[in-house]
């Protein structure tokens, strides 16, 4: 059932990248733990830019589209862990933003 209105779900993904951006620096991560966190937290904010709702600026994908760049986004998130040396609450907040993209995934309007 999507119940979450695009609106909602643009805000969640642009705290997200911002908040991961953040953690980058507050967290002590060095090395590719650093840079996966920013990068992916970057990327993050563009795809939302991109994204043709209420808070893209250059709409280029569809919310269908977008849901597909989440699925992806949560799975390298799951394994963040797995591939990189990062700090305790880097691997518990990668955890925990693959099950909000998740949720968001199955839970957001198309339309």
């Amino acid at each position: 059932m999507r119940f979450v209105p695009t609106l909602i779900h643009g805000i969640a993904d642009y705290t997200v990248g911002a908040g991961m951006i953040l953690l980058a620096f507050i967290t002590g991560a060095n090395g590719a733990g650093f840079y996966a966190f920013l990068l992916l937290g970057l990327f993050a904010i563009v795809y939302a830019l991109a994204t043709d709702y209420e808070l893209g600026w250059k709409p280029m994908l569809t919310m269908p589209a977008h849901l597909a760049f989440d699925a992806g986004f949560a799975v390298v998130m799951l394994a963040l862990p797995l591939l990189f040396s990062l700090p305790a609450v880097l691997v518990w907040a990668s955890i925990a933003i693959a099950f909000m993209a998740a949720m968001l995934l199955a839970t957001t309007k198309t339309g």
